[in-house]
């Protein structure tokens, strides 16, 4: 399937804090716009609730690791939906993360 290049323009600190999440689960910045986009298309709708008040900022929340039970549902969650993007989710890499 073509690709098209998009500009966007986004709170540097946002970009930064999301690329930080992304790289733990193993994926690009681009990557992880991919898998929303693709859960916006898959579900029809924005893949999360939409209300006032919300969670802290990234900077301000208390940092929890993830359960290797919850990142593999992660990765579960993403099957089908990285392919053709830019992942590397090799047996190696997807140990050191899940670990």
């Amino acid at each position: 399937m073509p690709t098209v290049n998009y500009t966007l323009r986004i709170d540097e600190a946002d970009k930064r804090d999301t690329e930080t999440i992304f790289k733990e689960l193993g994926m690009t910045f681009a990557t992880g716009i991919n898998v929303y986009l693709k859960a916006v298309k898959r579900q029809n709708k924005i893949p999360f609730e939409l209300a006032i008040g919300g969670q802290p900022d990234i900077a301000t929340r208390p940092k929890v690791k993830a359960s290797r039970e919850e990142k593999h549902q992660a990765f579960m969650a993403l099957d089908g939906v990285l392919a053709g993007h830019e992942v590397d989710l090799d047996d190696a890499r997807a140990e050191r993360i899940l670990s």
